[in-house]
C-alpha cells in the first residue's frame, strides 16, 4: 500500500511540475512578439503572424491575444502588394477586432486597434476610401485620448498618418514632426513595458524622427 500511495504522490508531482513548466500565454505572446519587432521581410512576418494567429486561438477569452492577432495582420497588409490580398489581411484583423468587442472590452488600446485597422483600410486605396475610413481613424484616436491621453501609440498613429498625407491636404513632414514629437516624449514616460501592455512603435517612431531631422 505504501508503494502504491508512493507511486500516486510521483505521478502528482509530475504532472504539478510538468504544468508549471508550461509556457503561459505571456511566454507565448513574448516568443511572438521577438520575432514581430526584428522582422525585416514578408516571410518573417509570416512567421510571427502564425504565432500569434496560434496564441488567439488557444486564448480566446482574452483580449491581448486577440489583439496581437489583429495588430500583426494590420502590420502584414502594410507590407503586402497585392491590393486583394492586402484586404483580406485586414479582414482577418477585424475578425479579431471582432471577438474583443464580443469580449465586452473597450479601452484606449482597443480604439488604438480600431484607428490602425481603419488606416490599414485606406492603405489600401487611399484616393477612393479616405473619405470613409479618415473619419473612422480620427474618431478612434479622439476616443483613446479620452480614456488614456498617454498612450503614444494614438500620436504615433497620427503622426504617420499626417507624414503620408500630401502637403497640399495639410500634410507632409514639417506638419507630422509635432505629432511624432508628442509620441517620443510619451514614449519615454512609460514605465510599464510588457507585452501584455500593448507596446509597440517606439523604433519606428526614432527613425521618422531621424529622418526629418535629416539625421
Amino acid at each position: 500500500m505504501k508503494t502504491i500511495i508512493t507511486s500516486l504522490a510521483l505521478v502528482a508531482l509530475t504532472v504539478s511540475t510538468a504544468r508549471a513548466q508550461e509556457p503561459t500565454m505571456e511566454d507565448n505572446l513574448k516568443e511572438a512578439y521577438a520575432i514581430m519587432d526584428t522582422a525585416k521581410t514578408m516571410p518573417s512576418l509570416m512567421t510571427a503572424s502564425a504565432k500569434f494567429d496560434l496564441i488567439a486561438n488557444k486564448y480566446q477569452d482574452q483580449w491581448v491575444a486577440q489583439y496581437y492577432g489583429a495588430y500583426t495582420k494590420a502590420i502584414v497588409s502594410y507590407f503586402e502588394a497585392d491590393i486583394v490580398k492586402k484586404d483580406l489581411y485586414v479582414d482577418e484583423a477585424d475578425a479579431y477586432l471582432d471577438k474583443i468587442v464580443a469580449l465586452g472590452i473597450e479601452n484606449d488600446h482597443v480604439f488604438v486597434l480600431k484607428a490602425l485597422l481603419a488606416n490599414a483600410r485606406m492603405a489600401v486605396d487611399g484616393e477612393k476610401r479616405w473619405q470613409e475610413y479618415g473619419p473612422i481613424f480620427e474618431e478612434n484616436l479622439k476616443k483613446a485620448k479620452e480614456l488614456n491621453e498617454n498612450n503614444p501609440h494614438i500620436y504615433y498613429l497620427k503622426a504617420v498618418s499626417v507624414f503620408y498625407t500630401p502637403k497640399m491636404f495639410g500634410g507632409g513632414e514639417k506638419k507630422a514632426k509635432p505629432y511624432f514629437e508628442k509620441a517620443q516624449e510619451k514614449y519615454t514616460a512609460m514605465t510599464e513595458r510588457t507585452v501584455m501592455v500593448p507596446y509597440w512603435g517606439e523604433p519606428q517612431n526614432t527613425d521618422y524622427l531621424k529622418q526629418i531631422n535629416g539625421n
